[in-house]
């Protein structure tokens, strides 16, 4: 049990996971199916878990690189987007089989030869089904990220198109379908960005709405989510919380203390989008592994909000 920020509230973090992911992210809730997918990066693993019958399987997506993310596409209940090292990839998953050897090619990022040791990272749909993702620069012995390597980019219809560049870590994105709005965060730079987004998929008029220096807040941003009312839910990631901001102002509304140090994304989910989930990592940080149910997903019991649907990748 967790008390939030002004100790009115109690929250109970239910596993869903029997067993802990190395780095577990990118959830996405879907409603056609009622279920949560979700990843293992290193592990190049995608999880489903059925809400209705609290059925959870699991696939290793192919045969080499880290899997950054995989999303279900429209029209089907056995096609997915996937990114697998650089590669913008289709996989063919029944959610029942352990292994997907082979996938469909669709793109490559970063193809320049002083990035070709990137991988892809952040990723999510927005609310016209086009992908966004973003990558970050190579990992040295120590675990420190080459800066300003990264790339965002938004695919669609089979091509992509680069929006930023100089990014360290691509972490966070969310979108608000109301307001038309994008909201960003580069993981190594701990400030969290919005920007219009015009039907063409056109970004513009950067913002800066929060920085967590300002804020006095440890830990670093990863995994966002705007939810019915428009605001936005950051995972904080070496920083054991989940935060509620109104966008409006930058304040935090609301605080949820985690019993772990790694929250890496967040979803709402279930027939009411009532549900609140998270995952988690398990990565040694000098040389010690985090505290806690480190590496679990994790629903959020006793925490009052509402979600929008997750959108689908429409080809």
């Amino acid at each position: 049990m967790c008390d939030d920020a002004a100790g009115s509230k109690n929250y109970e973090f239910i596993p869903i996971t029997k067993c802990p992911l190395e780095y577990g992210t990118r959830l996405f809730y879907d409603d056609c199916t009622q279920s949560l997918y979700f990843v293992d990066m290193p592990k190049a693993t995608v999880y489903k878990y059925s809400l209705a019958c609290k059925k959870l399987t699991k696939a290793k997506i192919g045969c080499e690189g880290q899997l950054a993310f995989m999303f279900p596409v429209e029209g089907s209940n056995c096609k997915f987007i996937a990114g697998i090292g650089r590669k913008i990839v289709f996989v063919n998953w029944d959610g029942e089989v352990d292994a997907v050897p082979d996938f469909e090619e669709i793109l490559e990022v970063d193809t320049e030869p002083d990035l070709c040791k990137n991988m892809l990272n952040g990723a999510k749909i927005d609310f016209c089904g086009r992908l966004w993702a973003g990558t970050m620069g190579p990992v040295d012995d120590k675990g420190n990220v080459a800066p300003g390597k990264g790339s965002l980019y938004r695919i669609s219809q089979g091509c992509s198109s680069k929006q930023k560049c100089r990014i360290g870590i691509t972490g966070g994105l969310a979108f608000d379908c109301k307001k038309n709005k994008m909201y960003f965060c580069d993981t190594n730079d701990p400030k969290i960005f919005q920007y219009d987004l015009s039907k063409d998929g056109t970004i513009g008029n950067e913002k800066m709405i929060f920085d967590f220096a300002k804020n006095k807040l440890e830990g670093k941003p990863d995994g966002m989510y705007v939810d019915k009312k428009g605001d936005l839910w950051v995972c904080v990631v070496f920083g054991s919380a989940l935060i509620k901001i109104d966008v409006c102002n930058g304040s935090i509304k609301e605080k949820i203390d985690c019993p772990t140090a790694q929250v890496t994304s967040v979803v709402f989910g279930g027939q009411k989008l009532n549900e609140v989930y998270i995952t988690t990592g398990k990565l040694c940080v000098g040389g010690k592994p985090p505290e806690g149910p480190a590496g679990m997903t994790l629903q959020i019991k006793g925490l009052e909000a509402g979600g929008i649907k997750d959108v689908r990748y429409k080809e």
